[in-house]
């Protein structure tokens, strides 16, 4: 193994990127190991912030690497280094860094500035110095580790900004050199327009944008998107989402004029959008979408989206005729659907979203099936000749609209299912359906035939179900059996 060009093993290494247990154990091993480990764990060694005793491993490490000049600044300001006459490490960490998080900065400072205050303290006996004091010492600190870290690595690709406590630091020297080729940003809207204006100014290839609670307009970041050459992965995520009619419109039309690059939409935990944007996104290959429906006319704007290259649709909280329509706008290429609480169950609404998946889905792989489910079998044969048509499907989930009293009313569902279901399919969840011992054992004897396991996903309250799952479980037929509330499925 040790034998592994350097090639190979960061290959692999690379590829345990989020171990970091494996990580770190691998820097024993040899010289050739330690050197392959080190640039990956220290591109991005914020990650491990919240790792005991990291904060003050991490100041250390960083001050031995300060300049001459900036370790001056500090101590003739009165910030009391640790003591300086440790070895400079074998590697330059700092160089290797392609990763920037302004928080964990902005923490790790005022724990070294408290920590010194302390220590400065106790030694000579005087009082803790004042806020003010604290307040300038923490921010020269913090000057000086991002001209270091700015002027140093080879180049950063990842930023964060995730509080308002922010720096102008891309007027620090190298700041344009190293953040020309950032990739990916992660912001909150509570940060200065200001930063972002001049962020414009250098960054134009941000190919990966996650923001934090849009609720409020932010101009410097509406500028910030106009000004990308390709981006294509967009991210809203809330921490708080407090259901306001709020829409954010100038991120929103930003967003527009990036809808020849735009690949990946996820605003999944809730939406402050308006939906008439979707009708542009003509490239996005996927889509999640959360709760619109305080946002005035959402349904009637969403069913004008025009996603013909979609290929993964997330989307909760929406009719069904919507779904159905956004359907509809895909050019069959959909491989993926999942709907979380679909709305406005009708009987019509049903069957209208089993004819789209039917007719514009043949790549499926996973789908969300409703069942409204009464003594019309229309329903029965739109499910029918969707087995029949999306003949990838290995998962799938099946919602019946209510639970209802008659004991075998869903036989025969499960004996379509039994028959028609193609032989890719290796998941089955049912929700709310209701079938006799007899149509269950009949529907895994069939299954028995195909000699491929299914993972099956279902509560059962009584025991005989129970038996009757075991003993297939025996014979190998069910693979998996879990029960499993649909909201758990996800």
């Amino acid at each position: 193994m040790s034998k592994l060009t350097t090639d190979c093993l960061y290959i692999i290494f690379n590829e345990l990127k989020r171990d970091i247990k494996s990580l770190r154990s691998f820097l024993l091993v040899d010289r050739l190991w330690c050197e392959t480990v080190v640039p990956i764990l220290w591109r991005n060694p914020w990650r491990f912030y919240e790792l005991i005793g990291f904060t003050k491993f991490l100041y250390k490490t960083l001050i031995l690497f300060l300049p001459p000049e900036s370790k001056e600044l500090l101590i003739n300001n009165g910030i009391i280094l640790f003591p300086t006459t440790f070895k400079k490490p074998l590697f330059d960490y700092v160089y290797f860094i392609k990763s920037l998080n302004i928080y964990v900065i902005n923490h790790t400072a005022q724990k070294f500035i408290n920590y010194t205050a302390e220590r400065f303290s106790i030694v000579n006996q005087h009082q803790p110095s004042d806020n003010s004091q604290l307040s300038y010492h923490k921010f020269l600190f913090e000057q000086e580790i991002l001209k270091m870290i700015i002027s140093q690595s080879q180049g950063l690709r990842h930023l964060s900004l995730d509080n308002d406590n922010i720096k102008q630091f891309y007027y620090l020297p190298g700041a344009k050199e190293s953040l020309t080729n950032l990739v990916s940003l992660t912001c909150g809207l509570g940060v200065d327009p200001l930063i972002f204006y001049g962020l414009a100014q250098i960054c134009r290839n941000i190919r990966k944008l996650r923001i934090y609670d849009c609720l409020t307009e932010n101009d410097g970041l509406t500028s910030l998107i106009i000004a990308q050459k390709n981006l294509q992965y967009f991210i809203c995520e809330f921490d708080r989402f407090d259901y306001r009619h709020f829409v954010c419109k100038g991120i929103g039309n930003a967003l527009v004029k990036q809808a020849h690059s735009l690949r990946y939409f996820d605003s999944f935990d809730g939406v402050t959008f308006h939906p008439s944007i979707f009708k542009n996104f003509v490239n996005l290959r996927e889509l999640k979408l959360g709760d619109g429906s305080l946002i005035r006319d959402y349904d009637l704007h969403l069913q004008q989206a025009m996603l013909p290259s979609l290929q993964y649709l997330e989307i909760g909280w929406t009719s069904l005729y919507t779904i159905a329509k956004i359907i509809q706008s895909t050019k069959g290429d959909l491989v993926e659907i999942k709907v979380i609480a679909g709305q406005n169950f009708t009987k019509k609404n049903s069957k209208m979203y089993l004819n789209s998946i039917t007719k514009h889905c043949p790549m499926l792989k996973m789908a969300t099936l409703f069942y409204y489910g009464d003594k019309d079998d229309s329903e029965i044969k739109e499910i029918k000749k969707l087995l029949s048509s999306c003949l990838f499907l290995e998962q799938m989930v099946i919602i019946r609209y209510k639970e209802h009293g008659l004991k075998d009313y869903d036989n025969e569902l499960l004996e379509i299912l039994g028959k028609y279901a193609p032989i890719s399919l290796k998941s089955l969840q049912i929700n709310n359906l209701c079938f006799s011992p007899e149509s269950l054992t009949e529907f895994l004897e069939k299954w028995k035939q195909r000699k491929i396991p299914l993972s099956f996903y279902y509560i059962f309250e009584e025991d005989i179900f129970k038996n009757i799952i075991n003993e297939y479980i025996k014979e190998g037929v069910i693979k998996e059996f879990k029960e499993v509330d649909y909201e758990d499925f996800f």
